[in-house]
């Protein structure tokens, strides 16, 4: 959260109050307009980092697929669905055993066997 804050605060000192007018003095009034060159800048920065351009990433929001013009180019489908979110991995039991933690996909109920926690599926499970 501080982090988001201070990245804001950045953003509003370096965005400023003014522009230099064409006398060099501050001019308080609306800037101008960026000119074509920063459009093109930023298309090139969207294309780059997400291949895909600004108009895809608004066909996207407004489909709700993923649309690419690159992907388009080499022949494939303009939008394609989404890949679903991967199931959440599975809850993993471990108990202390004699030399190291024991886990179980299932609660492990005999015995004196203490639970000592949760562990990611990528742990092998007996």
């Amino acid at each position: 959260m501080i982090g988001r804050i201070i990245a804001l605060a950045g953003v509003l000192a370096v965005g400023g109050c003014a522009w230099i007018g064409e006398q060099g003095s501050l001019n308080p009034g609306p800037r101008p307009l960026p000119n074509t060159y920063t459009f093109m800048q930023l298309e090139a920065l969207s294309l780059i980092n997400t291949h895909k351009t600004i108009g895809d990433h608004v066909i996207g929001w407004i489909t709700g697929k993923d649309c690419s013009s690159p992907r388009a180019e080499r022949g494939d489908a303009y939008c394609i669905d989404l890949p679903n979110r991967p199931p959440p991995p599975p809850q993993v039991y471990c108990y202390s055993t004699l030399a190291r933690p024991t886990c179980y996909s299932q609660p492990y109920n005999e015995g004196n066997d203490r639970l000592i926690g949760f562990v990611p599926a990528s742990t092998p499970i007996r």
